[in-house]
């Protein structure tokens, strides 16, 4: 007899939200400590970067260019 296979869907699904929530971690650790700009060093220095690279690029001119640099000082 199958006397035991009431058990078997109960424990399939704990054991399937028990791997659901272990790579929801791991997706939330690797989300958490692998963000770009978390490198130790200043954001002020990365938003300089970023703002040198479309100035470089031409998206912006550079009267736009001087004024964003001035509000990050």
């Amino acid at each position: 007899m199958h006397g035991h296979d009431g058990w078997m869907w109960p424990m399939w699904g704990l054991m399937m939200l028990f791997w659901l929530a272990v790579a929801g971690l791991v997706v939330w650790l690797v989300a958490r400590y692998a963000r770009p700009g978390r490198t130790g060093g200043d954001s002020t220095d990365t938003a300089r970067r970023v703002l040198a690279e479309r100035y470089a690029r031409g998206e912006l001119d550079t009267d736009e260019y001087n004024h964003r640099l001035q509000n990050l000082r």
